[in-house]
């Protein structure tokens, strides 16, 4: 009985000792993967690093370029704003060039307004008549200074239902000055009506006259009514 218990025993041992070196052998081999997946998972974070790396690096370039680009477009706009301002002004000096050639052709024209119209009417022959009685002159020292004679419809006649305007224009601007100013003073009459005399104004001219009449009613009614100014600024 003693022998077959040693016998176990030994059996036992021999069981135990196979068992741990096949555990032994199991955590080798746990260890050697470990170390094997160590060193595969560093070789992937560096790769991963590199690649952010070259992410960061390629970011930097992209951010560069970007600068570079709104610096570009800065310059283009600050160069358009000069070109906005260059083409401004030269525009306003055309502008200004057109005003004084349509003032300076405007300075050989007058318009005449109530000239009664006539059927078949020789309308040159009828103003020279007007102007030679105004002027006591000659009817055909006047004729040799009248240009270009013509009747033309008007927004003013045609709302207060009067003859179209007659508009001349003369030879010379002192003919025409001297004309003026004498019927302005003194009204030239046809057939029992007054005939009123006006300098020939550019459109532009209107245009901008019509742009000022707000601020210059504004200032006059309500900043500073007319006899308000009048006791501001002219008396001592």
């Amino acid at each position: 009985m003693f022998g077959t218990d040693k016998q176990n025993a030994i059996a036992n041992m021999q069981t135990m000792q196979s068992t741990l070196l096949h555990i032994q052998e199991t955590m080798l081999k746990m260890q050697e993967t470990i170390s094997k997946n160590h060193v595969e998972m560093r070789g992937d974070i560096n790769k991963l690093d590199n690649r952010i790396e070259m992410i960061q690096q390629m970011m930097e370039k992209n951010e560069a370029r970007i600068q570079s680009v709104e610096v570009g477009l800065d310059n283009v706009v600050k160069k358009v704003d000069i070109l906005d301002t260059e083409m401004i002004a030269s525009n306003k000096k055309m502008e200004e060039a057109i005003i004084y050639l349509e003032m300076d052709k405007a300075a050989f024209y007058l318009h005449f307004q109530n000239v009664i119209e006539e059927t078949e009417e020789d309308l040159g022959d009828i103003m020279a008549d007007l102007i030679s009685d105004a002027l006591q002159r000659d009817k055909q020292e006047i004729l040799k200074e009248i240009d270009e004679t013509y009747r033309i419809q008007t927004n003013y006649a045609r709302r207060n239902r009067l003859p179209r305007e007659v508009h001349i224009r003369f030879a010379k601007k002192r003919v025409r000055d001297i004309i003026y100013k004498i019927t302005r003073e003194e009204p030239m009459i046809n057939k029992g009506v007054e005939i009123q005399t006006l300098k020939q104004i550019p459109k532009r001219i209107r245009d901008r006259r019509r742009d000022y009449r707000f601020l210059s009613s504004y200032l006059m009614k309500k900043v500073y009514p007319l006899d308000q100014w009048f006791s501001t600024f002219l008396m001592p």
